[in-house]
């Protein structure tokens, strides 16, 4: 009896062998490929003319390994009404999002509203701590990057809503959102200027070129300085970035150095310092505006646009725009929103070690940003993750989304953690989530 179940029982087991993997092959010969992610491409119908919709058509048709949904806007006067639209149509069809893409200005396919209340300072005896500008709205495409919201809380966001206020926001993007800020007549063109220009960089090392007017000094200490930290990010072991890229950096005669490099060829450039979407300043005076950016068309050339908020309304009145529709700029990362670098420092006010020599346990120095510092909620740590990013091959938009998550997903955790640096307590979350609704990806997604 015995002997006839291990008889029975062996032959179980053999069809199971067998039986098995033969489910498995034949699933696997059926052909039954894994679903593709749904991009959107959104536009409004209105705002295009022939040649502008036939560029999207066969810009979209580029896009080989996604479900492409071409979606218009027209009916949507508001970008709750569009993000619950896009919301249900994501529902519908199942499976998981590539990425937004947006044609028009925020006028013609709509932005979200951002107020500026934040919470920075701690209170003080004679002010509550808290920053407000009552008489400006910004502009922001920063919610379409995930679908985890109630829109009835998504109508001018503010830092204090989220953090002070506790409102039910997720700010963690799932996915890249990308805008072109052009509209009728002008959209064709720049499908075309990206065209050329993915054809100039091919199989070419393109060098970083920063010019910086820094403003923020501390102690002769150029605090906002970014083209220092790239510089930085390559020369120190501790980052170790940029080790195939060239750089080069300027900090005098900032006009005439942009028209020589762009002569020279093709440039991912990053313009640091202070102004608005006017362009960019050094002694109050623009070295970076809608008039010379237009005059540099020699080659094509990305832009990193750090610490003015260049494309400030996502309109057509904007050095962004008039770069992108008469210039040979492509894809600019820009700020809508005005940050002035605050809390972008190179070096911080730390605790160091007694001197020898000296006595006491209260020393302080400046000490340079390490990887370390960028996790204390400095705007350099997105600067850090998108050109890590860079380094490890990845697309200038795949890059801009990774830092923006990592940045988010940082300030996040801190929330509601204060920091005792420069003489006084702040929070400098407050700034993660402001910069997290300001920084922008500005062009078309990388097919």
């Amino acid at each position: 009896m015995i002997n006839r179940f291990r008889w029975i029982r062996c032959i179980i087991i053999l069809i199971a062998l067998i039986v098995v993997p033969f489910g498995a092959i034949t699933s696997a010969a059926s052909g039954a490929a894994p679903a593709k992610s749904n991009y959107y491409f959104v536009y409004n119908s209105t705002k295009v003319d022939a040649k502008d919709l036939a560029a999207i058509k066969q810009y979209v048709a580029k896009f080989k390994n996604t479900n492409n949904i071409l979606f218009d806007a027209n009916t949507y006067k508001e970008a709750t009404k569009l993000y619950d639209a896009l919301k249900a149509d994501q529902k519908k069809r199942g499976g998981k999002v590539a990425g937004i893409q947006i044609f028009g200005l925020a006028s013609d396919v709509p932005s979200f509203t951002y107020t500026h209340k934040l919470k920075f300072f701690s209170a003080k005896p004679e002010w509550d701590g808290v920053e407000e500008n009552k008489k400006e709205k910004y502009v922001s495409d920063f919610l379409y990057s995930n679908f985890k919201n109630d829109s009835k809380y998504l109508k001018d966001v503010s830092v204090y809503g989220i953090v002070q206020q506790n409102l039910p926001i997720s700010v963690i993007p799932e996915w890249p959102v990308s805008r072109l800020p052009l509209t009728k007549g002008e959209i064709a063109k720049y499908i075309g200027n990206y065209d050329a220009y993915r054809k100039q960089i091919n199989g070419k090392s393109v060098p970083t070129v920063a010019v910086s007017a820094p403003y923020q000094f501390q102690d002769g200490l150029a605090q906002d300085d970014i083209a220092l930290f790239i510089k930085r990010l390559k020369e120190d072991k501790e980052f170790g970035l940029f080790k195939n890229t060239s750089q080069r950096a300027y900090y005098k005669d900032l006009a005439a150095s942009l028209t020589k490099e762009n002569k020279a060829g093709v440039m991912d450039l990053v313009v640091g310092g202070r102004g608005d979407k006017s362009g960019a300043e050094q002694n109050k005076v623009l070295f970076f505006d809608r008039k010379s950016v237009i005059g540099l068309n020699t080659n094509y050339y990305t832009a990193f646009l750090w610490g003015f908020d260049a494309a400030n309304g996502l309109d057509a009145n904007s050095v962004v725009h008039d770069g992108l529709a008469k210039g040979k700029l492509i894809n600019p990362i820009a700020h809508t929103v005005p940050t002035f670098n605050r809390a972008a420092n190179n070096y911080l006010w730390l605790h160091v070690p007694t001197p020898e020599g000296e006595t006491g346990d209260d020393w302080n120095d400046y000490v340079a940003l390490d990887k370390e510092h960028l996790e204390w909620d400095t705007p350099f740590f997105f600067v850090y993750k998108y050109y890590e990013a860079i380094g490890d091959g990845k697309s200038r938009l795949q890059s801009f989304f990774e830092a923006n998550a990592a940045y988010a997903t940082l300030t996040v955790a801190n929330k509601n953690t204060t920091r005792f640096l420069f003489g006084f307590n702040a929070t400098y979350s407050a700034i993660g989530f402001g910069n997290l609704f300001s920084l922008h990806y500005l062009g078309l997604a990388d097919y």
